[in-house]
């Protein structure tokens, strides 16, 4: 495969003269160098200088022209940090959106951690790429993220943030930045270590041990390390339950009565529950039942089922909408959050031995293997929440329908049931949960040659092969259609209760017409249809819920190989500044996937109510080139101490083909340059300007190129408003998924900086501050949303041909089809200032270290990249500073505008302490609410009557205080501890996200936590 791949590497004349040309500092398999003679170094350095990746120089994020924020070994063990995923949870710009703490309704990648940088990530996707020892790493997921949990922590010497661009220097997914994570490759002897952790609220238990060992053999010629780790994270069960700031159950409300009742139209308050919905089930009388409802006063049964009580509708079930809240009802209603867990159980296994060995002086071979697995447990998932009922305006509802004759109904109910029958709204948490089983299993191996010649240069090439398997099931999740056969339930006619479909003849109370032979042989193929019992508290048989609700199953494998080979090294000597540097290579690069379902077994599969699409698969080929020249421009010069510019570019050529699915056989090549220009100028010994500008890519990931969804035919779901027929809703078939001719989203970097490195008595102090500006287009609208099936009609409608080249019918009172599809039409600009500060000094005899980063962002403009009344495109919308609800399946996340966390360390003799504070700025509730910017009370010209109105929409701000501390018993053994959330500070009330009554990206929901544990080396 080696030799094929380089005579590929070769075969492309633009690569040879790329690799040729300008040269690049760091392929995207390649180490980087930096220079032998970089700007002027003070002699005062923080105990956290590192060497950066390939260099022999001292290097931090203040000695860089990216801002590049360290986090090494010393700094994880002070923090009392146990994983990488904790360690990249420190930085301010990371937005931390799938996480543990995160999972609330979750089905998708639970027990994962992805990097988030500037929160630009898609809800099934990347924008940070994440790397081990600068090289790539097989995607754990179909969006193309990687678990970072899934590295032995041991091993790990440091971690390395570079934030902003840089597809010019590791190719594409670098829009947002970069996580490259170095192993500490000459460990020498025995570590381990063992820890317990778990809240002070009597759950949570945490337990996690790791080991590591390294030695050098053959008169050092050699080098061996091993390491691996174990964590047991247990669940923290439902969080109404759990803890009592959930159970106070806030949501936000829609009052429909706003224009006159003297309450704003959007209300924020206590006491959320599910619209239409209790534990006994209500009862929804229909004067007329056609696909929807025409409701008349619902009621609930009783608890024994044998009669209906009132039903306390509360507030607002008016305005409720799709899966809303009503505020209030009665014992028997359902808390908003009642289905959701606060973190999964989670047990991980990861393990990684490396091997090198000098055979020469000239030549030195590696070989590195690595295994993870990770398996998670989601108690409380979303899919057993059916039978739904909801408001779609007018007085009419969905929900699925009970005939009057139901042979369940007690018989003074159903005598007040009309020919319509009724529907049921129905939660099942009291009669069986859905659950989320996730296995995830990583393996891979690389094997490297590396070398030198001629004084300063060196080469080095490598190939890796790596697989992941992800295995995820979804039990019982409602399957609509064989619910409404449990739900028909009739007697046949000798006192025995059977299913409506098993009775020849019987009308379906669904469409109103006799079940067809199709629907008759649907129920026979899932096995005997039992009659389901909702009415009443603990009436369903087992059997009956068995049959209507089923397991979910998806598999899916990514595969990945890399071939790579980098050269750098002195072009000549320069002017007196220093060597002028040049690096180049070429990569190729091959990733697959397939993603099944079991669908041959499971021929009720396209009717489950959450779905996870159909089978589809593909795979990306990938050739680039580099190269990039750094230039030391003077050194002690008039104008200053030191000035140093670098250039790099980088051509890549992607093919992408489709194996499975709707896109099989489909292929789409494109090609593209990205390239980066960056300077350093000390203008003093204390002083530093630094800046880059950078064109950056992310080329369309594995899910958003060919994932397959089964067509939408009519219903709720497949119905669009025809504005070519005066508004009449119109039955459509409407088709999601990828797309395989998507264009590479193109992003313009821009940061600028200055650095500050004070001389005398201040000497220890340093200070950076970074602005940057990422514009992005042609950003992608990946599946399953797209733009949306109205979204796409309207749009047309208003005179854009991009959308209704998406539509068959366009234009007539019958509309066909509607292909809501991946696209490239949204755009993003992000601007803001990252800040870090550190200060090391002696205090009496011991040292003091303190340590400051943060970050402001003040612009987060999205940009649909739909049209408006009048054809134009619709304006950028600001959503910097909103840290209310998490933006599930949405294409970012938003975010407070300020972030910080300080920590101050210090350490005498055997002890070390450090206190940490982090900071999440005050924020909007909201930025938009139906296309709408929300007022509320201190805003001017609030008015409850205007329908934008809204009770509160601020987020305050909140602090947290975490303590570490270690003491080394004697040179080998080291106890230690750490308390986080110190006060047991309840997280701030900004109902909605991802199930919870706040945003746990940005707000702990677990309360105060502690952790005690032990280390040994020798």
């Amino acid at each position: 495969m080696k030799r094929t791949a380089f005579r590929k590497l070769l075969a492309y004349p633009k690569l040879s003269c790329t690799a040729l040309a300008i040269g690049l500092l760091v392929g995207g398999g390649g180490t980087a160098w930096a220079q032998d003679e970089a700007a002027p170094q003070t002699e005062a350095k923080a105990s956290d200088d590192i060497i950066v990746t390939g260099s022999r120089v001292s290097r931090s994020t203040f000695d860089t022209p990216n801002p590049v924020t360290v986090l090494n070994s010393e700094d994880i063990e002070k923090l009392g940090l146990v994983n990488v995923a904790e360690v990249v949870a420190q930085l301010p710009q990371n937005s931390n959106f799938f996480a543990a703490n995160n999972v609330g309704l979750g089905n998708f990648n639970v027990g994962a951690q992805f990097v988030n940088l500037r929160g630009l990530n898609p809800f099934f996707g990347t924008r940070t790429l994440t790397l081990i020892d600068g090289q790539r790493v097989v995607p754990t997921s179909t969006g193309g993220g990687v678990d970072i949990s899934l590295v032995p922590s041991m091993l790990v010497g440091r971690t390395e943030t570079v934030t902003g661009g840089a597809s010019a220097i590791y190719g594409s997914d670098a829009i947002a930045g970069v996580v490259n994570i170095i192993l500490d490759k000459k460990l020498e002897g025995f570590k381990g270590q063992i820890d317990y952790g778990a809240t002070t609220h009597g759950d949570g238990d945490d337990w996690h041990a790791a080991g590591a060992y390294g030695t050098a053999f053959d008169d050092d010629r050699g080098h061996f390390i091993i390491g691996a780790e174990y964590q047991h994270t247990s669940s923290i069960g439902n969080c109404t339950e759990e803890r009592d700031w959930c159970s106070q159950n806030y949501g936000m409300f829609t009052n429909p009565d706003f224009a006159t009742n003297g309450q704003p139209h959007y209300i924020i308050g206590p006491n959320a529950t599910a619209a239409y919905s209790s534990s006994t089930g209500v009862l929804i009388p229909c004067f007329a039942y056609v696909g929807v409802c025409i409701a008349g006063t619902p009621v609930q049964f009783n608890p024994e089922g044998t009669g209906t009580i009132p039903f306390d509708p509360g507030l607002y079930s008016g305005g409720a909408g799709v899966f809303g809240f009503r505020q209030g009802g009665d014992q028997y209603s359902v808390g908003a959050y009642d289905a959701t867990t606060m973190r999964p159980s989670i047990k991980k296994f990861a393990s990684l031995a490396r091997l090198q060995y000098e055979v020469s002086s000239a030549v030195t071979v590696s070989l590195e293997g690595s295994y993870a697995k990770s398996k998670a447990n989601n108690p409380i998932a979303n899919g057993a929440i059916g039978p739904y009922a909801f408001d779609v305006g007018g007085g009419a509802l969905v929900g699925f329908p009970i005939a009057a004759d139901n042979a369940f109904l007690p018989a003074d109910v159903a005598a007040t049931l009309g020919p319509g029958g009724a529907i049921i709204g129905r939660n099942m948490n009291n009669l069986q949960s859905a659950e989320n089983d996730t296995e995830n299993e990583t393996w891979r191996v690389v094997a490297g040659l590396e070398g030198g010649f001629g004084g300063s240069w060196a080469w080095d090439a490598h190939y890796s092969h790596g697989e992941n398997r992800n295995d995820q099931a979804l039990h019982h999740n409602v399957v609509g259609s064989l619910l409404k056969f449990a739900l028909d339930a009739v007697d046949d006619g000798s006192g025995h209760i059977v299913c409506g479909v098993n009775v020849p003849g019987r009308i379906n109370p669904n469409t109103g017409a006799a079940y067809t032979p199709a629907e008759v042989a649907l129920a026979t193929a899932s096995g005997t249809c039992a009659p389901l019992n909702l009415f009443g508290a603990a009436n369903a048989d087992q059997a009956a819920i068995d049959y209507a609700f089923r397991t979910l199953y998806e598999h899916s494998t990514q595969k990945q190989d890399v071939v790579s080979f980098n050269l750098r090294g002195d072009l000549f000597a320069g002017w007196g500044a220093g060597s002028i540097k040049l690096a180049t290579g070429a990569e190729w690069r091959q990733e697959s996937g397939v993603v099944t379902h079991d669908i041959a077994d499971q021929p009720w599969y396209n009717d489950y109510t959450l779905g996870y699409g159909l089978d589809y698969g593909g795979k990306t080929k990938v050739l680039e080139g580099y190269g990039e020249l750094n230039v030391p421009v003077f050194k002690d010069s008039a104008i200053g101490k030191y000035l140093e510019l670098d250039g790099a570019v980088r051509w890549t050529h992607n093919k992408n083909t489709g194996t499975l699915g709707a896109n099989a056989g489909l292929s789409q090549t494109r090609e593209f340059v990205t390239w980066k220009v960056s300077g350093i100028w000390d203008l003093t010994d204390w002083l530093r300007i630094r800046g880059t500008r950078s064109r950056d890519v992310r080329a369309a990931q594995f899910r958003e190129l060919f994932q397959t969804y089964a067509p939408t035919v009519g219903g709720p779901f497949g119905t669009v408003t025809n504005p070519w027929n005066t508004g009449v809703t119109d039955p459509v078939t409407i088709n999601s998924g990828g797309a395989v001719n998507l264009k590479p989203e193109k992003a313009d970097t821009l940061t600028a900086g200055i650095v500050l490195q004070p001389q005398g008595f201040l000497s220890g102090f340093r200070f950076s501050a970074d602005w940057y500006q990422i514009k992005i287009a042609d950003a992608i609208v990946g599946p399953p949303f797209g733009f949306g099936a109205q979204n796409i009609v309207d749009n047309c409608y208003k005179g854009s041909a991009t959308f209704c080249d998406l539509m068959t019918g366009e234009g007539t009172s019958d509309i066909l089809v509607i292909d809501n599809v991946a696209g490239n039409l949204q755009g993003f600009t992000t601007r803001g200032i990252d800040f870090e500060a550190a200060y090391n000094t002696q205090l009496g005899k011991g040292s003091l270290t303190f340590r400051v980063l943060a970050s402001y962002l003040y612009d987060q403009l999205f940009e649909t990249g739909l049209t408006d009344a009048s054809g134009n495109p619709e304006p950028p919308v600001n959503y910097a500073g909103q840290s209310g609800p998490t933006a599930a399946f949405g294409s970012f996340n938003t975010g407070p505008k300020w972030q910080g966390n300080a920590f101050l360390t210090y350490s005498q003799g055997p002890f070390t302490g450090t206190i940490q504070a982090r900071y999440v700025g005050s924020g909007r509730f909201l930025t938009v609410i139906n296309g709408e910017t929300p007022i509320d009370p201190s805003d001017p010209g609030y008015d409850t009557t205007l329908s934008n109105s809204i009770s509160d929409n601020s987020v305050s701000s909140a602090v947290y205080f975490n303590l570490a501390a270690s003491y080394d018993i004697t040179k080998e053994i080291q106890v230690f501890g750490s308390l986080n959330n110190v006060f047991d500070k309840d997280p701030v009330i900004a109902p909605g996200g991802n199930g919870f009554p706040t945003n746990p990206v940005y707000f702990d929901t677990y309360g105060r936590t502690f952790r005690v544990g032990a280390r040994v080396k020798f």
